[in-house]
């Protein structure tokens, strides 16, 4: 069965929901889905099953309406496509004002998908890591043996979080874009002795 997922952005929710689409994938499901298309790049390569389709953020129908009609082209049933939005203010019917008020945004999206919560922390399963690209930026920025990382940005705004409290040897590295694919911070993400991120794609 072919079948659509709708969540056009932003890189977290992408990431919380890939357990989602892996869950579909391994029961047979061709899974094709349509994300902004600067955001192709972080999955092209580290997510190959899924068949990525980059959309221009054209308004308000890139999130939905978009989508729709691409996957109608590809002869997709839209019946079996998941909407993984918890809320758009341009189709606002769409929001089951109940299940709104009691469950998290990450919650929600696997109760409509109907798939256990609990898949959200198989993550590993769902990507291909690339050693060698991990390996080059972790020799461009480690610069000691002890260091933390920073994720201050998320999409729309930066947090202005003090890391006074961090011992003075252990060097700062903060997440900015560096690469092209978010992925490619894993290994630099591992071997730090401290992380500090907002609610965003790397605390994802």
């Amino acid at each position: 069965m072919k079948r659509g997922i709708i969540q056009s952005r932003g890189l977290g929710d992408i990431i919380i929901a890939l357990p989602i689409a892996r869950y579909y994938y391994d029961q047979g499901d061709e899974i094709h889905w349509c994300i902004d298309e600067n955001f192709v790049s972080h999955f092209r390569d580290t997510v190959p099953w899924v068949n990525w389709i980059g959309l221009k953020d054209d308004g308000g129908a890139y999130f939905m309406q978009t989508p729709l009609q691409k996957y109608r082209e590809l002869g997709i049933d839209l019946d079996e496509c998941l909407n993984l939005y918890q809320f758009l203010s341009n189709v606002p019917e769409m929001t089951d004002p109940e299940l709104f008020s009691i469950l998290k945004f990450d919650q929600y999206k696997y109760w409509v998908a109907g798939v256990p919560f609990r898949l959200k922390w198989t993550l590993d399963r769902c990507i291909t890591r690339n050693p060698e690209r991990e390996a080059r930026l972790k020799k461009r920025l480690v610069k000691s043996d002890r260091y933390a990382v920073l994720h201050l940005n998320g999409s729309n705004f930066r947090a202005d979080i003090s890391a006074d409290w961090l011992d003075p040897a252990v060097q700062q590295i903060e997440i900015t874009e560096q690469t092209d694919c978010i992925f490619d911070w894993l290994g630099i993400i591992e071997g730090a002795e401290a992380l500090v991120a907002v609610d965003s794609v790397v605390a994802n």
